[in-house]
């Protein structure tokens, strides 16, 4: 499984669907973390050398992690920092929840 991404375009927002690829660890988490109602979101900044990564709670509409990196090779890496963030957030509402 690819991690899904909504990446926001300039100039106008449009949206469109991207996918990275990672290893099978981060995917599973990524898979975790979906599950839980959230989703990937991206798009370069304006200054257009700049990448904003983040996971966004569509009930709480705000950003719950983000990853601000150079656009280039740091980016799969941020990916998985991404992902490790919000999957530590999910699992610590599980454990809330259950507790």
């Amino acid at each position: 499984m690819a991690i899904p991404f909504t990446q926001y375009l300039r100039p106008d927002g449009r949206r469109v669907s991207v996918t990275v690829d990672r290893s099978p660890e981060v995917e599973a988490k990524a898979r975790v973390v979906i599950d839980a109602g959230l989703r990937f979101e991206c798009e370069v900044l304006s200054d257009r050398r700049t990448v904003s990564l983040t996971v966004a709670d569509p009930v709480a509409e705000k950003d719950v992690a983000i990853e601000v990196v150079p656009n280039g090779p740091e980016v799969p890496e941020a990916v998985d920092r991404l992902v490790e963030s919000a999957y530590r957030l999910v699992t610590m509402r599980a454990k809330a929840e259950e507790g």
